[in-house]
Protein backbone atom coordinates (compact mmCIF):
# COMPACT_ATOMS: atom_id res chain seq x y z
CA UNK A 1 0.00 0.00 0.00
CA UNK A 2 1.50 3.19 -0.88
CA UNK A 3 1.85 5.98 1.83
CA UNK A 4 -1.26 7.62 2.24
CA UNK A 5 -1.84 11.46 1.59
CA UNK A 6 -5.43 12.05 2.56
CA UNK A 7 -6.84 12.13 6.12
CA UNK A 8 -10.27 13.27 7.04
CA UNK A 9 -10.42 14.95 10.22
CA UNK A 10 -13.19 16.45 12.84
CA UNK A 11 -14.55 16.50 16.20
CA UNK A 12 -18.22 14.39 16.46
CA UNK A 13 -20.40 16.87 18.23
CA UNK A 14 -18.80 19.89 18.43
CA UNK A 15 -17.51 22.40 15.66
CA UNK A 16 -13.66 23.01 16.13
CA UNK A 17 -13.20 27.17 16.84
CA UNK A 18 -10.36 28.71 14.47
CA UNK A 19 -11.56 32.35 14.26
CA UNK A 20 -10.09 34.40 16.69
CA UNK A 21 -8.26 32.14 18.51
CA UNK A 22 -5.21 33.70 21.13
CA UNK A 23 -2.68 32.31 19.11
CA UNK A 24 -0.13 31.84 21.72
CA UNK A 25 -2.66 30.58 24.37
CA UNK A 26 -6.11 29.32 22.84
CA UNK A 27 -7.36 26.41 20.96
CA UNK A 28 -8.81 22.91 22.15
CA UNK A 29 -7.03 19.84 21.58
CA UNK A 30 -8.37 19.38 18.40
CA UNK A 31 -7.22 22.06 17.03
CA UNK A 32 -3.88 21.72 18.64
CA UNK A 33 -3.11 18.87 17.70
CA UNK A 34 -4.53 18.66 13.92
CA UNK A 35 -2.35 22.23 13.93
CA UNK A 36 0.86 20.00 15.01
CA UNK A 37 0.30 16.82 12.71
CA UNK A 38 -0.33 19.49 9.56
CA UNK A 39 3.10 20.79 10.25
CA UNK A 40 5.03 17.76 11.06
CA UNK A 41 3.53 15.91 8.53
CA UNK A 42 3.71 18.28 4.86
CA UNK A 43 2.78 15.53 2.42
CA UNK A 44 -0.35 14.41 3.95
CA UNK A 45 -3.42 16.75 3.34
CA UNK A 46 -6.11 17.18 6.27
CA UNK A 47 -9.70 17.44 5.36
CA UNK A 48 -12.23 18.68 8.12
CA UNK A 49 -15.59 16.89 7.58
CA UNK A 50 -17.45 18.16 10.25
CA UNK A 51 -18.50 21.87 11.31
CA UNK A 52 -15.34 24.14 11.78
CA UNK A 53 -14.64 27.80 11.42
CA UNK A 54 -11.72 27.33 8.49
CA UNK A 55 -13.37 29.45 6.12
CA UNK A 56 -14.04 32.70 8.72
CA UNK A 57 -9.83 32.51 8.91
CA UNK A 58 -8.18 35.60 8.48
CA UNK A 59 -5.05 34.69 5.63
CA UNK A 60 -2.96 34.95 8.71
CA UNK A 61 -4.42 33.34 10.85
CA UNK A 62 -4.34 30.30 8.41
CA UNK A 63 -0.72 30.74 8.49
CA UNK A 64 0.09 30.41 11.81
CA UNK A 65 -1.97 27.39 12.61
CA UNK A 66 -1.27 25.60 8.87
CA UNK A 67 1.69 26.89 7.63
CA UNK A 68 2.40 24.16 4.89
CA UNK A 69 -1.35 24.85 3.56
CA UNK A 70 -2.25 21.40 3.64
CA UNK A 71 -5.97 21.53 5.29
CA UNK A 72 -8.87 22.15 3.75
CA UNK A 73 -12.51 22.28 4.70
CA UNK A 74 -14.88 19.54 2.26
CA UNK A 75 -18.05 20.52 5.33
CA UNK A 76 -19.23 24.17 4.60
CA UNK A 77 -21.84 26.12 6.31
CA UNK A 78 -24.29 25.12 2.80
CA UNK A 79 -24.18 21.79 4.27
CA UNK A 80 -26.36 22.69 7.26
CA UNK A 81 -28.76 23.81 4.66
CA UNK A 82 -31.96 21.49 4.61
CA UNK A 83 -28.88 18.96 6.25
CA UNK A 84 -27.39 19.10 2.52
CA UNK A 85 -24.54 16.11 3.70
CA UNK A 86 -23.89 15.15 0.00
CA UNK A 87 -21.97 18.83 -0.36
CA UNK A 88 -19.23 16.50 1.72
CA UNK A 89 -19.08 13.92 -0.68
CA UNK A 90 -19.44 15.92 -3.75
CA UNK A 91 -15.99 17.68 -2.86
CA UNK A 92 -14.20 15.00 -2.68
CA UNK A 93 -15.89 13.43 -5.89
CA UNK A 94 -15.48 17.14 -7.84
CA UNK A 95 -11.79 16.57 -6.97
CA UNK A 96 -10.90 12.90 -7.35
CA UNK A 97 -10.11 12.98 -3.98
CA UNK A 98 -9.73 9.62 -2.33
CA UNK A 99 -9.79 10.08 1.84
CA UNK A 100 -7.08 6.93 2.91
CA UNK A 101 -8.22 7.03 6.44
CA UNK A 102 -9.73 9.17 9.26
CA UNK A 103 -8.83 10.68 12.37
CA UNK A 104 -11.89 11.68 14.48
CA UNK A 105 -11.93 13.49 17.67
CA UNK A 106 -14.97 11.71 19.70
CA UNK A 107 -17.51 13.66 21.89
CA UNK A 108 -21.21 14.36 22.84
CA UNK A 109 -22.86 12.18 20.13
CA UNK A 110 -26.74 11.14 19.79
CA UNK A 111 -28.43 7.71 19.05
CA UNK A 112 -29.72 9.15 15.35
CA UNK A 113 -27.64 11.54 13.80
CA UNK A 114 -28.54 11.11 10.28
CA UNK A 115 -32.52 12.69 9.40
CA UNK A 116 -34.38 10.26 7.12
CA UNK A 117 -32.63 7.37 7.95
CA UNK A 118 -33.18 5.29 10.55
CA UNK A 119 -36.43 3.93 10.53
CA UNK A 120 -38.97 3.60 14.26
CA UNK A 121 -39.29 0.94 15.56
CA UNK A 122 -42.90 0.85 14.94
CA UNK A 123 -42.04 1.18 11.27
CA UNK A 124 -44.17 4.51 11.18
CA UNK A 125 -41.71 6.61 9.58
CA UNK A 126 -37.85 8.02 9.90
CA UNK A 127 -36.52 9.18 13.57
CA UNK A 128 -35.73 12.61 14.05
CA UNK A 129 -32.47 13.32 15.49
CA UNK A 130 -32.10 16.43 18.02
CA UNK A 131 -30.70 19.88 15.64
CA UNK A 132 -27.53 19.77 17.32
CA UNK A 133 -26.95 16.31 16.19
CA UNK A 134 -27.80 16.74 12.88
CA UNK A 135 -25.56 19.55 12.66
CA UNK A 136 -22.52 18.87 14.68
CA UNK A 137 -22.34 14.37 14.12
CA UNK A 138 -24.67 13.75 11.27
CA UNK A 139 -22.08 15.38 8.57
CA UNK A 140 -19.06 13.21 9.57
CA UNK A 141 -21.36 10.07 10.37
CA UNK A 142 -22.69 9.99 6.86
CA UNK A 143 -19.80 10.85 5.49
CA UNK A 144 -17.46 8.32 7.16
CA UNK A 145 -20.09 5.71 7.00
CA UNK A 146 -20.03 6.79 2.40
CA UNK A 147 -16.71 7.00 2.03
CA UNK A 148 -15.86 3.59 3.90
CA UNK A 149 -12.18 4.89 4.82
CA UNK A 150 -10.64 3.56 8.05
CA UNK A 151 -11.60 5.03 10.90
CA UNK A 152 -9.34 5.79 13.95
CA UNK A 153 -10.73 8.02 16.66
CA UNK A 154 -8.92 9.91 19.78
CA UNK A 155 -10.77 9.90 23.14
CA UNK A 156 -9.44 12.54 25.50
CA UNK A 157 -12.45 12.38 27.85
CA UNK A 158 -14.10 8.98 29.54
CA UNK A 159 -17.40 9.80 29.08
CA UNK A 160 -16.89 9.64 25.26
CA UNK A 161 -15.17 6.53 24.71
CA UNK A 162 -17.09 4.83 21.53
CA UNK A 163 -19.07 6.38 19.22
CA UNK A 164 -22.73 5.72 20.83
CA UNK A 165 -24.37 6.10 17.51
CA UNK A 166 -26.52 3.68 15.78
CA UNK A 167 -26.53 4.55 12.75
CA UNK A 168 -22.62 4.85 11.96
CA UNK A 169 -22.01 1.34 10.52
CA UNK A 170 -18.59 2.37 9.47
CA UNK A 171 -16.82 1.96 13.14
CA UNK A 172 -13.89 2.52 14.84
CA UNK A 173 -10.64 0.45 13.92
CA UNK A 174 -8.40 1.66 17.07
CA UNK A 175 -9.78 4.25 19.85
CA UNK A 176 -6.31 6.03 20.62
CA UNK A 177 -7.43 6.89 24.54
CA UNK A 178 -5.90 6.95 27.91
CA UNK A 179 -6.86 3.46 28.68
CA UNK A 180 -5.52 -0.22 27.42
CA UNK A 181 -9.65 -1.44 27.25
CA UNK A 182 -11.82 -3.16 25.31
CA UNK A 183 -15.20 -1.08 24.97
CA UNK A 184 -18.91 -1.78 23.30
CA UNK A 185 -21.21 0.24 21.60
CA UNK A 186 -23.43 1.19 24.76
CA UNK A 187 -26.58 1.68 22.29
CA UNK A 188 -25.88 -1.06 19.15
CA UNK A 189 -25.44 0.05 16.16
CA UNK A 190 -26.49 -0.90 12.56
CA UNK A 191 -24.16 -2.77 10.03
CA UNK A 192 -24.41 -1.70 6.73
CA UNK A 193 -26.78 1.03 5.05
CA UNK A 194 -29.49 -1.10 4.04
CA UNK A 195 -29.79 -4.13 7.01
CA UNK A 196 -30.76 -1.98 9.97
CA UNK A 197 -30.56 -4.88 12.53
CA UNK A 198 -28.73 -3.73 15.67
CA UNK A 199 -25.83 -5.39 17.21
CA UNK A 200 -23.15 -4.44 19.85
CA UNK A 201 -19.60 -4.06 18.82
CA UNK A 202 -16.36 -4.10 20.58
CA UNK A 203 -13.65 -1.66 20.22
CA UNK A 204 -10.35 -1.19 21.74
CA UNK A 205 -8.88 1.54 23.11
CA UNK A 206 -5.40 1.68 23.06
CA UNK A 207 -3.07 3.61 25.31
CA UNK A 208 -1.85 6.71 23.23
CA UNK A 209 -0.35 8.83 25.95
CA UNK A 210 -3.12 11.26 24.65
CA UNK A 211 -3.09 13.04 28.24
CA UNK A 212 0.31 14.26 27.19
CA UNK A 213 -1.14 16.53 24.24
CA UNK A 214 -1.12 19.73 25.88
CA UNK A 215 2.07 19.64 26.52
CA UNK A 216 2.78 20.34 23.40
CA UNK A 217 4.46 24.28 22.60
CA UNK A 218 5.28 24.34 26.65
CA UNK A 219 7.96 26.82 27.19
CA UNK A 220 11.28 25.22 27.66
CA UNK A 221 12.06 28.04 30.40
CA UNK A 222 8.84 26.57 32.14
CA UNK A 223 10.60 25.21 35.88
CA UNK A 224 11.73 29.36 36.16
CA UNK A 225 7.55 29.58 37.22
CA UNK A 226 8.19 27.25 40.07
CA UNK A 227 9.56 28.69 43.41
CA UNK A 228 9.50 25.44 46.07
CA UNK A 229 11.45 27.05 48.68
CA UNK A 230 8.90 29.69 48.97
CA UNK A 231 5.99 26.90 49.10
CA UNK A 232 7.66 26.06 52.64
CA UNK A 233 8.25 29.72 53.15
CA UNK A 234 7.11 31.18 56.78
CA UNK A 235 5.71 34.01 55.09
CA UNK A 236 3.98 31.88 52.67
CA UNK A 237 0.21 31.62 54.36
CA UNK A 238 -1.48 29.69 51.60
CA UNK A 239 -3.28 26.22 52.17
CA UNK A 240 -0.76 23.55 51.41
CA UNK A 241 -3.21 21.47 50.02
CA UNK A 242 -5.66 22.45 46.78
CA UNK A 243 -7.93 20.71 44.59
CA UNK A 244 -8.57 21.61 40.52
CA UNK A 245 -11.58 19.69 39.54
CA UNK A 246 -14.87 20.04 37.77
CA UNK A 247 -17.72 18.26 39.12
CA UNK A 248 -18.49 16.73 36.35
CA UNK A 249 -22.94 16.14 36.48
CA UNK A 250 -24.17 12.85 37.82
CA UNK A 251 -24.61 10.86 34.78
CA UNK A 252 -23.39 7.63 33.56
CA UNK A 253 -20.47 7.37 31.60
CA UNK A 254 -18.91 4.72 29.17
CA UNK A 255 -16.16 3.13 31.64
CA UNK A 256 -16.76 0.48 33.64
CA UNK A 257 -17.49 0.97 37.53
CA UNK A 258 -18.27 4.69 38.29
CA UNK A 259 -20.61 7.85 38.18
CA UNK A 260 -19.08 10.76 36.60
CA UNK A 261 -19.73 12.68 40.15
CA UNK A 262 -16.62 13.21 41.51
CA UNK A 263 -18.19 14.57 45.16
CA UNK A 264 -18.18 11.08 47.07
CA UNK A 265 -14.46 10.90 47.21
CA UNK A 266 -13.50 14.40 47.26
CA UNK A 267 -16.45 14.70 50.67
CA UNK A 268 -14.15 11.36 52.03
CA UNK A 269 -10.47 12.63 51.21
CA UNK A 270 -10.81 16.17 51.94
CA UNK A 271 -13.75 17.17 53.39
CA UNK A 272 -13.92 14.79 56.33
CA UNK A 273 -10.73 13.64 56.11
CA UNK A 274 -8.84 16.81 57.14
CA UNK A 275 -11.56 17.83 59.68
CA UNK A 276 -9.14 18.88 62.58
CA UNK A 277 -6.03 19.19 61.22
CA UNK A 278 -3.72 22.27 59.60
CA UNK A 279 -5.67 21.51 56.20
CA UNK A 280 -9.32 21.69 57.19
CA UNK A 281 -9.55 25.15 55.35
CA UNK A 282 -8.53 23.02 52.11
CA UNK A 283 -10.54 24.56 48.66
CA UNK A 284 -11.65 22.79 45.81
CA UNK A 285 -12.17 24.80 42.94
CA UNK A 286 -14.00 24.27 39.86
CA UNK A 287 -17.48 24.38 38.59
CA UNK A 288 -20.00 22.47 40.35
CA UNK A 289 -23.77 22.77 40.90
CA UNK A 290 -25.13 25.55 42.56
CA UNK A 291 -26.31 23.29 45.48
CA UNK A 292 -23.00 21.63 46.09
CA UNK A 293 -21.12 25.26 46.56
CA UNK A 294 -24.46 26.36 49.22
CA UNK A 295 -23.62 23.08 50.79
CA UNK A 296 -19.82 22.93 51.13
CA UNK A 297 -17.80 26.10 51.70
CA UNK A 298 -14.43 24.20 50.88
CA UNK A 299 -16.13 23.97 47.07
CA UNK A 300 -15.61 27.05 45.46
CA UNK A 301 -16.68 28.46 42.14
CA UNK A 302 -13.38 29.53 40.78
CA UNK A 303 -11.28 27.91 37.03
CA UNK A 304 -7.61 27.60 37.09
CA UNK A 305 -6.51 30.73 35.28
CA UNK A 306 -7.69 33.23 38.16
CA UNK A 307 -5.84 30.89 40.83
CA UNK A 308 -2.03 32.23 40.54
CA UNK A 309 -1.91 33.71 44.35
CA UNK A 310 -3.08 29.70 45.30
CA UNK A 311 -1.63 27.50 42.91
CA UNK A 312 1.79 29.55 43.73
CA UNK A 313 1.82 28.70 47.73
CA UNK A 314 0.32 25.33 46.91
CA UNK A 315 2.43 22.26 47.24
CA UNK A 316 -0.18 18.90 47.10
CA UNK A 317 -3.18 17.87 44.60
CA UNK A 318 -5.51 15.07 44.98
CA UNK A 319 -5.91 13.48 41.50
CA UNK A 320 -8.90 11.29 40.67
CA UNK A 321 -10.54 10.35 37.66
CA UNK A 322 -13.91 10.10 36.05
CA UNK A 323 -13.10 6.23 35.40
CA UNK A 324 -11.29 4.07 37.04
CA UNK A 325 -8.06 3.35 35.26
CA UNK A 326 -8.52 6.21 32.90
CA UNK A 327 -5.19 8.86 33.33
CA UNK A 328 -6.27 12.58 32.33
CA UNK A 329 -3.67 15.89 32.12
CA UNK A 330 -3.86 16.47 35.57
CA UNK A 331 -1.11 14.99 36.98
CA UNK A 332 1.36 16.85 34.20
CA UNK A 333 -0.46 19.91 34.66
CA UNK A 334 0.60 20.17 38.44
CA UNK A 335 4.08 19.17 38.13
CA UNK A 336 4.03 22.22 35.30
CA UNK A 337 2.20 24.18 38.32
CA UNK A 338 4.72 22.74 40.48
CA UNK A 339 2.44 20.91 43.07
CA UNK A 340 2.88 17.64 43.34
CA UNK A 341 0.17 15.23 42.59
CA UNK A 342 -1.00 12.11 44.31
CA UNK A 343 -3.29 9.85 42.86
CA UNK A 344 -6.49 8.30 44.15
CA UNK A 345 -6.27 4.37 44.27
CA UNK A 346 -8.33 3.96 41.55
CA UNK A 347 -6.82 6.51 39.06
CA UNK A 348 -3.46 5.14 37.33
CA UNK A 349 -4.23 1.90 38.68
CA UNK A 350 -2.45 0.48 35.45
CA UNK A 351 0.29 1.98 36.30
CA UNK A 352 0.76 4.11 32.75
CA UNK A 353 1.86 6.90 33.87
CA UNK A 354 4.74 5.50 35.74
CA UNK A 355 4.99 7.89 38.84
CA UNK A 356 7.07 7.37 42.01
CA UNK A 357 5.55 4.61 44.17
CA UNK A 358 5.11 7.34 46.74
CA UNK A 359 2.19 8.80 44.88
CA UNK A 360 0.00 6.44 44.35
CA UNK A 361 -2.46 6.36 47.61
CA UNK A 362 -3.94 3.65 49.56
CA UNK A 363 -6.99 5.47 51.11
CA UNK A 364 -7.65 8.59 52.39
CA UNK A 365 -5.35 8.09 56.14
CA UNK A 366 -2.38 7.47 53.45
CA UNK A 367 -2.92 10.88 51.97
CA UNK A 368 -3.05 12.69 54.88
CA UNK A 369 -0.08 10.74 56.46
CA UNK A 370 2.09 11.26 53.53
CA UNK A 371 1.44 15.07 53.42
CA UNK A 372 2.21 15.70 56.71
CA UNK A 373 5.70 13.14 56.27
CA UNK A 374 6.35 15.87 53.34
CA UNK A 375 5.64 19.13 55.00
CA UNK A 376 7.84 17.84 58.15
CA UNK A 377 10.58 16.79 55.82
CA UNK A 378 11.20 19.52 52.74
CA UNK A 379 14.06 17.97 50.77
CA UNK A 380 12.04 14.96 50.65
CA UNK A 381 9.78 16.78 48.86
CA UNK A 382 12.10 17.95 46.47
CA UNK A 383 13.66 14.92 45.34
CA UNK A 384 10.26 13.57 44.67
CA UNK A 385 9.17 16.43 42.76
CA UNK A 386 12.60 15.97 40.53
CA UNK A 387 12.05 12.96 39.80
CA UNK A 388 8.47 13.96 38.29
CA UNK A 389 10.00 16.38 36.43
CA UNK A 390 12.45 14.26 35.15
CA UNK A 391 9.56 12.71 33.77
CA UNK A 392 9.06 15.01 31.08
CA UNK A 393 10.68 14.53 28.07
CA UNK A 394 11.71 17.27 25.60
CA UNK A 395 9.63 14.75 22.50
CA UNK A 396 6.64 15.12 24.60
CA UNK A 397 6.86 19.07 24.47
CA UNK A 398 7.06 19.12 20.28
CA UNK A 399 4.58 16.65 19.61
CA UNK A 400 6.75 13.88 18.22
CA UNK A 401 6.08 11.37 20.60
CA UNK A 402 2.27 11.77 20.40
CA UNK A 403 1.96 12.44 16.84
CA UNK A 404 4.36 9.75 15.45
CA UNK A 405 2.58 7.25 18.03
CA UNK A 406 -0.60 7.38 16.46
CA UNK A 407 0.73 7.74 12.97
CA UNK A 408 3.00 4.60 13.38
CA UNK A 409 -0.03 2.37 14.78
CA UNK A 410 -2.49 3.59 11.73
CA UNK A 411 0.90 2.24 9.60
CA UNK A 412 1.09 -0.77 11.44
CA UNK A 413 -2.62 -1.42 11.38
CA UNK A 414 -3.26 -0.75 7.58
CA UNK A 415 0.53 -2.14 6.23
CA UNK A 416 2.10 0.58 5.06
CA UNK A 417 5.57 2.55 5.67
CA UNK A 418 5.64 5.52 7.90
CA UNK A 419 8.87 7.04 8.67
CA UNK A 420 8.65 9.01 11.99
CA UNK A 421 9.20 12.61 11.71
CA UNK A 422 10.80 15.49 14.19
CA UNK A 423 8.62 17.20 16.31
CA UNK A 424 7.43 21.14 15.71
CA UNK A 425 7.17 24.09 18.43
CA UNK A 426 3.53 24.05 19.12
CA UNK A 427 2.33 27.92 18.67
CA UNK A 428 0.05 27.57 21.32
CA UNK A 429 0.88 27.05 24.42
CA UNK A 430 -2.21 27.25 27.42
CA UNK A 431 0.30 27.33 29.98
CA UNK A 432 1.37 31.46 29.21
CA UNK A 433 -2.56 31.62 30.48
CA UNK A 434 -1.09 30.42 34.26
CA UNK A 435 1.92 32.72 35.14
CA UNK A 436 2.39 32.31 38.78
Amino acid sequence: MNEPKNVLIGKIGKTIKIKNIHIETGGGPDLLIYSNMSRMCPEYNFYFIGSNELHKCTSEEYDKLFPNHNVFSAWSPEVRKNDNYELILDYFKERNIKPDFAIIFVGLVGNNNIPNFMMKKNGSGFTTPLMCFRGYCGPIIYTLNHTGCPLYTLAEDARYITINAKDLYNRERIIFSQINQDFEVTCGHITNETDHTLVRSVHHAKYAHLEKLFLMGLDEHWKDNIDIDYKFSLENKEEPVIVLSNGCGTGKINCSGNNSSRLPEYKKYIIDNFKGTPYENTKIYGSWDKEIYDQYPQIQNRMIVDLGKEIKGAKYMLVYSQAPGFVTSKPWEMIILGIMPFLHPDYDCYNLLGFPEYLYLKDEKDFLNKIEELDKNPQMYKDLMKQLQSLLKPEYFDGSFLINGIFGNIAKDLGFKYEFKPGVKSIMNRYESYKL
